[in-house]
């Protein structure tokens, strides 16, 4: 009974282990696929070009961040709110560094007092070192000119012995030369030749496997464009595409649009369809868009603008999960996955 109550207790313990484990899992994936991934993105043109733009997702947990002006693009990225990458870690770095320097310019100070006390004491030290360092060298200079007489004697021998020696080995070298001369010619012809062979066999298989990949590339789109040509439910494949189109742009277009600025192209006429163009999105977009037309000349100036929106994952999964389940497009998909009814 004992050993069945402590395995009924190890299970327990397993299970709430794996209990926790899959609810931390669950939660997670509700997370990333229902928290909103939200910008924004603000910019001007007034004295030159200034942008900013900020993402956040997860609750804030990933913050993407900068702008963009005369010093050029910055970027920062952080994770919980501590700073990973970008301007703002190196702007703290700069400030330690700093830090750093105006400790050290103290410590310099102060050591450059120390050490002055130290070049004193080095000299008084070195002073006496020097007469015990000029007996030591008279010493060891007798001895090194008596060891180089005595290697000097050594090496005229040993150069008459070697001079013999080296005679007779160049004679022999001369004549093993002459003979593997004419060897290594006829072996270097028949290389030669092997090579030849062996890369033309390459060449061949090649040029074999290249055909029959341009023609299995052939075929295969012959197959898929007489399937699609002859399919019977082409409208709802259609039909779906359009729909899924239509449930993306939705999902990724910005809730909040503000537009303010003063186009001109040139020509009348051709402001004139801008502006008609402008006005027909007044109905999505409302006050926000706010653009006047310069009917004398070509320009752009005077533009504000300002978008902010949100990109739900769970919904784009959810326009995917649709357009898949569609019977035509499961079908091309088997069709694909097969191959050519293989």
């Amino acid at each position: 009974m004992g050993l069945l109550v402590i395995l009924w207790n190890i299970i327990k313990v397993i299970g709430l282990i794996v209990l926790v484990v899959f609810l931390l899992l669950v939660l997670m994936m509700l997370l990333i696929l229902f928290s909103p991934i939200c910008y924004q993105i603000a910019g001007n043109d007034r004295e030159s070009i200034n942008g900013k733009f900020d993402v956040k997702w997860i609750l804030g947990a990933i913050h993407a961040y900068g702008d963009y002006g005369k010093e050029g693009l910055r970027f920062s990225l952080r994770l919980f709110g501590l700073c990973i990458y970008g301007a703002d870690k190196k702007q703290k770095k700069k400030k330690e560094k700093q830090k750093k320097e105006e400790y050290t310019q103290e410590d310099v100070m102060l050591s450059a007092r120390s050490k002055e006390q130290d070049i004193v004491e080095q000299k008084q030290e070195e002073n006496a070192e020097e007469v015990v360092e000029e007996k030591i060298k008279k010493e060891t200079i007798q001895k090194t000119e008596q060891k180089v007489e005595q290697e000097q004697k050594t090496e005229k021998t040993i150069q008459q012995h070697s001079r013999q020696k080296l005679s007779d080995i160049e004679d022999i070298e001369k004549e093993n030369k002459k003979e593997s001369k004419k060897e290594s010619k006829k072996e270097k012809k028949q290389k030669k030749r092997a090579k030849k062979a062996v890369k033309s066999k390459k060449t061949k298989q090649k040029r074999v496997k290249r055909d029959k990949k341009e023609n299995k590339k052939k075929e295969k789109l012959k197959f898929y464009a007489n399937y699609f040509w002859n399919m019977e439910d082409k409208k709802e494949l259609v039909q779906g595409i359009v729909v899924f189109c239509k449930r993306m742009l939705k999902g990724v277009a910005p809730k909040h649009c503000c537009l303010k600025a003063t186009v001109g192209t040139g020509n009348p006429a051709l402001t004139g369809y801008v502006l008609a163009a402008v006005g027909a999105l007044h109905m999505k977009f409302g006050k926000g868009l706010q653009v006047t037309g310069d009917f004398t000349q070509k320009v752009i100036k005077d533009v504000f603008l300002e978008i902010k929106g949100k990109i739900m994952l769970g919904y784009l999964l959810y326009a995917v999960l649709r357009l898949v389940l569609l019977k035509p497009v499961l079908q091309t998909i088997k069709v694909i996955w097969k191959g050519q009814g293989e």
